[in-house]
């Protein structure tokens, strides 16, 4: 599914790129049984970047990981849409996006999120979700069904339907077993998939459904979260586990404009500058929910080669961001050396303990050096997720799992972000 851990989603149209699993082994889906299956596509496009599924009454659910930090008025969905980059499905707009409060972007636990929409789609199919534990529902090796949009095999192309696929449920310890990133696995999350690999989901199915159906009624058990590439021996897929985190879906439901939602940016790769030079920067927060709320305890921090950073403009200490609302804070920083350097912006907000962190780095270069020399791009290589090369005289680092995107057409929420210039010896 994911390439490492955070897996990503292929965004376009200005929304900021998240992780993205897809569908291996699979066949087309019977639209009959996946009615409710949403996909989450920018406001101007058709173009499904992540998976959902309806819950009725004006209620999406995903993965925290694919709208983190976005706004509402950059998103849209189509709920029983079965094709991609299609005009079927029922359309509706996202007026409201909560992220669980515990949701951890480097491991990816607690990924899940609600989206509110702008009306409830007349007529369209909504799943029951699970509640209580798991295992009321499946046990080891039962089999479950997921769907979606994305690549048929690692690195390869996307369908035009929706396709579906059968994996086993994996019991904590055996994907535990497998080590690294799935040493987590198993407060809120769960694994399936075949030991010999073969069958799972890929790049693109990030926050669609993982459901059991037995005799007919169909309960959504988990979310598309991550992998470790696409169907391969060894390497299980990782899901959302609904029960787990069903109170907090029903205290949104059941009180959304109770919730805080906060859209920021978490992470951002800036171009390379050098040493000698200034670095500035503005980060955006804004008010994404129905509830005001004011920014509290705003502070910086540094660390690489970064030097002290310095605000130079600030909108949002001690101020208050009714629902739409946005603040700015523009920083400047130096180098102390060459290397990475890094400054995180700390903000909370008065509706409770949450710190929010917003990233930035950026690549420093030795005065009068103009840049580094990184292996050159192959068409036919794959990369992940922090992997850099040499390309059209820049510097480029993936931001998640790649093969065959041109560095130099990535664009500005493309998969490849540049972060100095290249200097190679002829």
């Amino acid at each position: 599914m994911l390439f490492s851990v955070p897996a990503v989603a292929e965004h376009g149209n200005g929304v900021s790129p998240k992780n993205e699993p897809r569908i291996v082994g699979g066949k087309p889906a019977n639209a009959a049984d996946w009615g409710f299956y949403t996909q989450i596509v920018s406001r101007n496009s058709n173009r499904s970047y992540c998976g959902a599924s309806y819950l009725g009454d004006g209620y999406v659910l995903t993965a925290a990981h694919c709208v983190n930090g976005d706004s509402p008025n950059q998103i849209a969905v189509k709920i029983g849409g079965m094709k991609y980059n299609g005009t079927d499905g029922q359309r509706a707009n996202v007026t409201n996006i909560y992220v669980h409060p515990n949701f951890n972007s480097q491991n990816l636990a607690n990924d899940i999120a609600l989206l509110k929409l702008d009306h409830a789609p007349v007529g369209a199919q909504s799943v029951e979700i699970a509640q209580g534990a798991l295992t009321q529902y499946a046990t080891v090796g039962d089999w479950l069904a997921v769907a979606g949009l994305g690549r048929i095999k690692e690195g390869g192309s996307t369908p035009s339907v929706l396709m579906e696929v059968d994996v086993p449920l994996i019991s904590d310890a055996t994907c535990r077993a497998v080590g690294g990133s799935y040493s987590n696995v198993g407060e809120v999350s769960f694994c399936a998939g075949l030991p010999q690999g073969g069958k799972d989901s890929c790049q693109g199915d990030s926050g669609g459904p993982i459901v059991l159906n037995r005799s007919g009624t169909v309960t959504q058990l988990g979310i598309v979260s991550w992998g470790i590439g696409c169907a391969r021996p060894g390497k299980y897929g990782v899901y959302s586990d609904i029960a787990a985190l069903r109170r907090w879906v029903d205290g949104i439901v059941a009180n959304p404009a109770g919730n805080v939602s906060v859209g920021y940016i978490k992470s951002q790769i800036l171009p390379g500058f050098k040493v000698g030079e200034i670095k500035a920067h503005t980060f955006s927060i804004n008010n994404t929910g129905t509830t005001s709320f004011t920014l509290t305890d705003i502070d910086l921090a540094y660390s690489g080669t970064a030097q002290r950073p310095v605000i130079s403009t600030d909108t949002c200490s001690v101020a208050t961001l009714s629902p739409r609302q946005s603040c700015s804070v523009a920083i400047e920083f130096g180098a102390s050396a060459a290397g990475t350097a890094q400054v995180a912006l700390n903000f909370s907000t008065d509706k409770g303990t949450t710190v929010y962190t917003a990233n930035v780095s950026a690549v420093v270069s030795a005065s009068g050096t103009p840049g580094t020399c990184e292996g050159t791009w192959e068409p036919s290589k794959v990369y992940n997720s922090g992997d850099r090369v040499s390309w059209a005289s820049k510097v480029w680092q993936a931001q998640w799992w790649t093969q065959g995107d041109n560095p130099s057409e990535s664009g500005s929420w493309g998969v490849w972000q540049e972060v100095g210039l290249a200097t190679c010896p002829k």
